[in-house]
């Protein structure tokens, strides 16, 4: 942003120098013009004057010359000869005054061209004063849209930054709530796959180590490794016909102690079996 404002300013810059340039070439222009004119007016006075002088000249000289021929008609015919060179030498004189009015009228054509064009180029000096002040008048305006650009670029810079701390917080979390999910997903895995309980209707097989039909006691192989708890009830089938009902007594972690319900059942088949069948109920 800093470079587009130094590049702004440059241009704006640039432009001035453009304007002032051209307002400088064109009053040089009108200076050099002037002095032009005035060079062509000190021509012309030089010029005037010298056809005056000539004119009073060619007067005096031609009153001399008739006060001559005067005298040599007075005096000698001879001098008629004379007189025919001096009337050459008079239209001579004319052609050469006819051309100095020429040249004097051409002049005269110039200035007042010069003059058409210094009222040209006093027009463009007024235009180029007009574009000079508009384009004072357009800098500020830029100026301040540059500023507005500039708070504009601040205010994104500020949201970019915002937003990327964001996401370094969002891949924080992020890395945070995947940890937490592979957890979470082992922790379910685990549970799924060892299935440290026992859902009512979930059957377990078993062989008994020892039974006691008298008091009614039997001790299972299986205890909290597979999901016993104190109090469960369990239906127990022998080749999947029902036998009887037992209820945990006491539990440990690899074997515990049931009671067999009693007036449930016909127990005295526990003995036929090798392998249970436990039921949760």
């Amino acid at each position: 942003m800093l470079k587009l404002y130094y590049i702004l300013n440059i241009i704006a810059l640039i432009a001035c120098c453009i304007g002032g340039w051209k307002i400088f070439s064109v009053q040089s222009e009108s200076d050099l013009l002037n002095q032009e004119t005035n060079k062509f007016n000190n021509k012309i006075r030089d010029i005037t004057l010298a056809v005056d002088e000539a004119k009073k000249g060619q007067k005096d000289k031609f009153a001399r010359e008739k006060r001559k021929n005067i005298e040599l008609e007075e005096t000698d015919q001879a001098s008629v000869e004379e007189i025919a060179d001096l009337s050459r030498k008079q239209g001579e004189m004319k052609i050469v005054l006819d051309e100095n009015s020429k040249k004097a009228e051409l002049l005269a054509s110039s200035i007042q061209q010069t003059k058409v064009s210094l009222a040209g180029i006093d027009k463009e000096i007024d235009t180029s004063r007009v574009a000079l002040r508009s384009m004072a008048l357009i800098v500020p305006s830029l100026q301040d849209g540059m500023v507005a650009i500039e708070n504009e670029i601040a205010e994104k810079e500020r949201r970019k930054s915002e937003l990327e701390q964001r996401i370094l917080s969002y891949d924080k979390e992020t890395e945070i709530l995947k940890q937490h999910y592979d957890f979470t997903l082992s922790a379910l895995q685990k549970d799924f796959y060892e299935h440290p309980w026992l859902e009512r209707g979930e059957r377990v097989s078993v062989s008994f180590s020892s039974l006691n039909l008298e008091s009614g006691i039997i001790m299972l192989p299986i205890g909290k490794n597979h999901g016993l708890e104190q109090s469960m009830r369990f239906a127990v089938r022998g080749a999947g016909k029902p036998i009887c009902q037992i209820r945990i007594k006491e539990v440990a972690y690899d074997h515990c102690v049931a009671m067999i319900v009693p007036l449930l059942g016909n127990p005295t088949k526990l003995r036929e079996f090798k392998s249970l069948d436990l039921i949760y109920l």
